[in-house]
């Protein structure tokens, strides 16, 4: 009862478009919203601060806290657990941001940018067979390539979801033939950030995602990924 009542909860912080410091409503008017006890309110509340999602503040009640990455990430992980579908959308924040960190890079990166990348790419191939440091290397180099962009913002949007999406990476890089494929997709994005070919690293980018979602569409299938699949729509 109470895990679902922190998940209605959390749910409403999110939907309503709820800020740092801004109240979530009465705890009077939660009862009547969740149809729970006020103990059980209470008891949610209380979960949501200990994950730093909102805090208790005498006088004013629950306030949405400030925002920290933990607390977002934290935010995110909830969501995935109560929505299926918020992997795919956060896949598709993926491609909004990651095809456009690419172009980016290709126009701002510098030559130990390039360097930093390739040594990446290179403990990659190395770890090919191995997936967990297959994909310590992977997120490296996506985490390089995000600096390379040289957008502090973007830096910070893209921070929260990497170990969401670490698990995922390790399905797809575990798949047959999949690790060695995006090695190649890896290869072909850092030439076109090397030459300069923004257009070239964007499309390259497009077509890495598009296949992470095919393996994660097709582990869903397996059941090697462990999200109840409730999908209506696949990233394009």
């Amino acid at each position: 009862m109470r895990d679902r009542a922190a998940e209605q909860l959390l749910d409403m912080v999110v939907s309503g478009g709820l800020s740092p410091g801004d109240r979530l409503p009465p705890e009077r008017e939660l009862v009547q919203r969740l149809g729970v006890s006020r103990t059980v309110v209470r008891e949610a509340l209380n979960l949501l601060e200990a994950r730093g999602i909102v805090s208790i503040e005498h006088g004013r009640g629950a306030v949405v806290s400030d925002g920290s990455t933990s607390a977002v990430r934290d935010t995110l992980g909830m969501l995935l657990r109560m929505r299926a579908e918020v992997l795919w959308e956060l896949l598709e924040m993926r491609q909004v941001l990651e095809v456009e960190v690419s172009g980016l890079a290709a126009e701002r990166a510098g030559a130990e940018d390039v360097t930093a990348m390739r040594a990446q790419l290179d403990r990659m191939r190395a770890l090919i067979d191995t997936p967990e440091g297959y994909v310590h290397a992977d997120v490296e180099f996506h985490a390089l390539l995000a600096r390379a962009a040289r957008n502090e913002v973007i830096l910070t949007m893209l921070e929260p979801v990497v170990d969401l999406l670490r698990a995922s990476r390790e399905v797809s890089a575990s798949r047959p033939g999949s690790a060695r494929r995006a090695l190649r997709e890896h290869e072909e994005i850092l030439r076109h950030v090397e030459e300069g070919n923004a257009d070239g690293a964007r499309r390259e980018m497009r077509v890495h995602l598009a296949n992470t979602a095919e393996d994660i569409e097709a582990a869903l299938r397996e059941g090697t990924l462990e999200v109840t699949e409730n999908r209506e729509r696949e990233p394009t």
